[in-house]
């Protein structure tokens, strides 16, 4: 009888390791099933001990032991993999297990496949020591020094691994790059049924050539010994960071993964992240070829002030100009197409009563409700709980009628084209009307058969976008400046980039805040300016890269906030520890607030504060090197 201490693979599990009971002894790595909350987890073990040698250890145990359920696979990660999983727990101030829960598909917990992950070996020759590079041109370029960088792999019998942020970009880059080596690029995304998920994962490993894989973040797991380099791609995207905890950042343990097998990354995008481009400035990067930082398009750029513009109808707020009028009968006239961004959904972002000021907010928190169009009439929807309620309100807090609706969302834009040219062909890609990938790329395809058509479209219309198109234009990007995040200046940018980028003929922005230095180098596509103004105004505050930011949040009532608050200030008082409110506050019976700890990056993890931070209850959450202080 063997005791078997494992990693058990699931993200609400607080304990990084549990104890059990076995007839056998499984090896190091492998795959188990254990009872754990009244189910089955999927647990890594981590070494056995026989139970004759730890008797003494069970019998002061405060916990029954119980028994594994089945092994299930022989080892079938690597151990730079395992390693990098530890360092990114670490990193996170997470557990291993949720970490493993984030980057490996379930369907192949579910099914692993039974072989040895040494099937696959590195040949011993030419290794490649652990390099970091950076790659910032526009896309065709990138995708063909990728392309360039897979033929060299091969003729070095090594594999490559291209991670992209969404399963578009993996499918996209696929279909460009199959010519020649079909038989050894395997595309990986969430996308793919579970079947064809774990055949291709196979073939990928028992592939003897080298391979190229191309897939989202959760598939560097895929054992392949071979593989030396990794390639980020659009790694300034959001997506790249998981949406709940441990908040895992594919980027971070891609350059753990790298350190690990000894192999090199490759950090590539039209403009890299601020923190990217200040890692290269300060030598921590290499290039390989001279970063681009002006970006050559033959598209003619104007930005029109919105604030020229008096409604054409009293209290009407109007988002079409004559310039963007005169774009959309340009597209008619030629058969081409026109993409119009918008930064919000809905008819309006936000309502007020012109009687009080006072915003029309949720009933159970004070964010905002967003105006939205319904074949039942118009609706107050709130995108953060879910709340709907009728438009056809009063003013709660004054009994006013007169709301007035305020900004545009893809709605109104919509509503206002249609409303302008009757019988023209739109189309629209938003969550609320494209609900999966498949019909985004249907409406997609239907806009491109169709000449002389309008695409309306918010952020997540951008990963589908690929050709070239005539016109691009922006409703507004005015609601996102008002944001009051340190991040906002920066991803308005990188939107605007794209968004310009895809421009032939004309790229057109629409704003109330045409001076705005932001706006302005977007459009000219000055990434060197935006660059030094960003990073002296990081500098000045001591904002990442200059510091790593930890985010602790606390919901509950007001007092019990408050009071959980006092304990943390306690807990870091040694430390640069600061509270603050959360910028939506919500209501007396649901209230967030935040705590940010600041710590000179290269001392992270520092275990005092690892230990601290790991220490807090699970109502607590931590956020490291946090997407938004708000």
């Amino acid at each position: 009888m063997f005791l078997v201490h494992v990693i058990p693979i699931s993200r609400g599990i607080t304990k990084e390791r549990l104890s059990y009971f076995s007839k056998t002894e499984p090896r190091k790595g492998a795959l188990v099933t254990v009872p754990l909350r009244n189910k089955l987890t999927p647990a890594i073990v981590e070494h056995s001990e026989n139970v004759r040698d730890v008797k003494t250890k069970l019998r002061q145990s405060a916990y029954p032991v119980r028994k594994i359920e089945k092994v299930r696979a022989v080892q079938i990660f690597l151990p730079a993999f395992m390693s990098a999983i530890a360092r990114m727990a670490d990193y996170t101030a997470g557990t291993p297990g949720a970490v493993l829960n984030t980057l490996v598909p379930k369907a192949i917990l579910d099914n692993p496949k039974n072989m040895e992950t040494g099937t696959v070996h590195d040949s011993g020759q030419r290794k490649v020591l652990y390099e970091r590079l950076a790659l910032q041109t526009d896309k065709d370029e990138r995708f063909s020094t990728y392309r360039s960088l897979i033929r060299e792999a091969f003729a070095r019998t090594q594999s490559v691994f291209i991670v992209m942020p969404t399963l578009h970009d993996v499918e996209q880059f696929a279909a460009q790059s199959e010519k020649g080596i079909r038989a050894y690029l395997f595309a990986l995304h969430g996308g793919l049924t579970k079947k064809t998920m774990r055949e291709r994962w196979n073939k990928a490993l028992g592939e003897k050539h080298p391979v190229a894989i191309v897939g989202t973040g959760s598939f560097l797991s895929v054992p392949r010994a071979d593989i030396k380099t990794i390639v980020i791609e659009r790694e300034s995207a959001a997506s790249y960071k998981s949406p709940s905890r441990p908040f895992v950042d594919v980027r971070v343990f891609a350059d753990f993964l790298a350190r690990e097998t000894g192999g090199r990354i490759i950090f590539g995008d039209s403009f890299l992240r601020i923190e990217t481009l200040y890692q290269f400035h300060e030598g921590h990067l290499a290039e390989i070829a001279p970063l681009r930082f002006r970006p050559l398009t033959s598209a003619r750029h104007d930005i029109v002030d919105m604030r020229n513009y008096t409604p054409t109808v009293k209290g009407r707020y109007d988002i079409i100009s004559r310039e963007l009028a005169r774009l959309v009968e340009d597209t008619r006239r030629e058969a081409g197409h026109l993409f119009i961004w918008s930064a919000r959904r809905g008819l309006s972002p936000i309502t007020v009563c012109s009687d009080c000021g006072a915003a029309v907010t949720s009933s159970v928190s004070d964010a905002p409700m967003v105006l939205h169009k319904t074949s039942k009439g118009n609706i107050f929807f709130c995108h953060q709980n879910g709340e709907i309620r009728s438009a056809n309100e009063r003013c709660r807090t004054c009994g006013g009628w007169k709301l007035v609706a305020l900004g545009g969302g893809i709605q109104l834009v919509e509503e206002q084209l249609k409303e302008r040219f009757p019988g023209y062909p739109f189309f629209r890609i938003d969550s609320d009307i494209t609900t999966t990938y498949k019909k985004a790329l249907a409406v997609k395809e239907a806009w491109l058969n169709t000449p002389g058509s309008v695409l309306l479209g918010t952020e997540m219309a951008l990963s589908y976008l690929d050709e070239p198109l005539e016109y691009v234009a922006v409703s507004s990007i005015d609601s996102l400046l008002a944001i009051p995040d340190f991040k906002i200046g920066t991803k308005i940018f990188s939107i605007l980039l794209t968004l310009r980028a895809l421009a032939q003929k004309s790229f057109l922005l629409q704003t109330r805040n045409p001076e705005q230095h932001i706006l302005k180098d977007a459009v000219q596509g000055n990434l060197l300016e935006f660059y030094r103004e960003e990073i002296a105004m990081r500098k000045k505050l001591n904002y990442p890269p200059f510091s790593l930011f930890i985010k602790l949040s606390v919901s509950g009532s007001r007092h019990a906030v408050a009071e959980e608050m006092k304990r943390l200030e306690k807990l870091f008082e040694a430390y640069d520890f600061r509270v603050f409110s959360a910028f939506i506050q919500g209501t007396r019976e649901k209230y967030t607030s935040h705590g940010l700890l600041t710590v000179p990056p290269e001392i992270w993890p520092l275990p005092d504060i690892l230990l601290r931070v790991r220490s807090l209850p699970p109502s607590v959450r931590v956020e490291v090197d946090p997407e938004s202080m708000l």
